[in-house]
């Protein structure tokens, strides 16, 4: 028998399909990570991280090789690609899109926003903490700039603002640092 506290509040109202089914994954996920952090309290972030960095590789491996297309080979084709691929596969129930794409001196910056993310929604912490998210995202940076032989000096994905500390929208931004030129 379920007690109150495992009863899904939503679950009794009328929602779109869209609505019931972010609320149901994040209900899940937050169930998920609830055990995951009984079972390892110290390991949880690299947990999270862990599994999103396998779930790039693999959700563009098997992108390129289903779809037999060229993956992309530049900056913004890149971050283009992870928006897509968040959007579709990830996180479809999120409003996933591009902030900022530009250039500077020696760096190329992305901010990605997931609005209604559900992989932090009713989740309360002090810290942003879309660890798997941010693992997808730097494994398909990693991935496709040494696939298309993009030299670089360092790749760096931050989670800027997250849901689960009361921000409207998660923003990760992935900084790429070219090597000064000679």
């Amino acid at each position: 028998m379920s007690k109150p506290d495992d009863i899904i509040p939503w679950w009794q109202g009328r929602l779109k399909e869209r609505e019931l089914m972010s609320a149901f994954f994040s209900k899940t996920w937050n169930k998920i990570g609830s055990r995951i952090a009984v079972m390892f309290p110290d390991r949880v972030k690299d947990l999270y991280y862990s599994a999103g960095r396998l779930a790039g590789l693999e959700a563009q491996r098997e992108y390129f090789k289903i779809g037999k297309q060229k993956p992309p080979g530049d900056f913004k084709g890149i971050v283009e690609f992870i928006k897509t691929a968040l959007g579709t596969l990830i996180v479809p129930f999120g409003d996933v899109e591009i902030e900022n794409l530009y250039k500077l001196f020696l760096d190329e910056e992305a901010v990605i926003r997931i609005k209604d993310n559900p992989y932090a929604s009713g989740y309360e912490s002090e810290e942003p903490s879309c660890y798997f998210l941010r693992g997808f995202i730097e494994a398909v940076m990693e991935y496709l700039t040494d696939f298309n032989r993009i030299q670089y000096e360092k790749l760096v994905v931050t989670e800027e603002t997250c849901m689960s500390v009361k921000a409207d929208a998660c923003r990760f931004k992935i900084t790429l640092s070219y090597p000064p030129r000679g």
